[in-house]
């Protein structure tokens, strides 16, 4: 067997570009499905890898018709690669600093219900940043909370900001507001011209729900229990056009239902325990420290948002 010579030296870009493809094939899940992320073949592909072990002395994975999994070394090492590449982005960030420019880029997934509740900090928040440093490449997308927890999870965004759905331990997590959800029916649903004062939760167990993402405290667990859920939306928009049908019962905060409550679409359903409050956080993963740009954007949109309670409020 051929001896592997223990890494040695200083890390060239060579090096750190063979790390940066590597984080990039466990991400994938293998050199097949890294070919259209590094957009190269997978021989090129396969032999950077090679190479990459042949640098370190080590195997970092087994690749082959069993499939492809990370050796014991090689997860130590693809953890100590995360760490180096949130260094070197760190270090990036505060030379920009340093010479008042931030360039790079950053990553940020939005809940996507909070365009029609958090709509005016946000933008707010993306004026500043490409005001202060228009150099810098700002990606955000909107997308269902599980995506946006699952993003941050995996690596693939730097900041998240939704409604919490589930906890983790891998997760640093800023409370910011608590949005209030409501029961709603479309205009054809046998329940929407019923008088508030029939309404009634056995009336409501009659009926069909869309299945609710929301942090369940133990009375609304309670009041969700008895119920029928019998259609499922991973997004608030995909949700409401389930209300819309008239066929299903759903949840949906209550600013964002305003809009479709005055064209006289939809109706709330009001009984005890029909309204609860979510919690909404700024999100990011530990193991991955926020780079400057990034830590400034949580900072512009912490204020902005505090700004934008305060006006409601008043």
């Amino acid at each position: 067997m051929r001896h592997r010579s223990p890494f040695s030296g200083n890390l060239s870009d060579v090096d750190v570009s063979l790390l940066r493809e590597f984080l990039e094939i466990v991400s994938a899940g293998g050199i097949t499905a890294a070919e259209a992320r590094l957009n190269k073949s997978k021989s090129a592909i396969s032999i950077g890898l090679s190479k990459l072990e042949q640098r370190l002395g080590v195997r970092l994975c087994e690749r082959g018709r069993s499939g492809f999994a990370l050796t014991e070394q090689g997860r130590l090492i693809h953890t100590a690669t995360e760490q180096l590449m949130s260094e070197i982005n760190r270090f990036s960030d505060f030379v920009g600093s340093a010479s008042h420019r931030l360039e790079g880029e950053i990553s940020v997934m939005i809940d996507d219900s909070f365009v029609f509740e958090m709509e005016q900090p946000i933008a707010a928040t993306i004026a500043k940043m490409n005001e202060n440093y228009p150099e810098l490449n700002l990606k955000v997308r909107m997308t269902a909370p599980d995506r946006v927890l699952e993003s941050v999870l995996e690596g693939n965004a730097d900041l998240g900001f939704t409604a919490l759905i589930q906890t983790s331990d891998a997760l640093d997590l800023t409370p910011l507001f608590e949005e209030e959800m409501g029961l709603f029916c479309g205009a054809d649903h046998p329940l929407f011209d019923v008088p508030g004062s029939e309404l009634s939760y056995e009336l409501l167990q009659r009926h069909s729900f869309v299945r609710t993402d929301v942090t369940q405290n133990e009375d609304f667990r309670a009041f969700l229990s008895g119920l029928s859920f019998l259609a499922s939306a991973p997004t608030i928009l995909s949700r409401m056009l389930l209300i819309l049908s008239s066929r299903y019962l759903g949840f949906v905060p209550l600013r964002f239902a305003e809009f479709w409550v005055h064209k006289g679409s939809i109706r709330e359903i009001r009984v005890p325990g029909s309204r609860v409050k979510n919690g909404c956080y700024l999100v990011h993963r530990k193991s991955r420290p926020l780079g400057m740009a990034a830590g400034i954007f949580k900072d512009t949109l912490i204020k902005e948002v505090e700004k934008h309670i305060a006006g409601l409020s008043k």
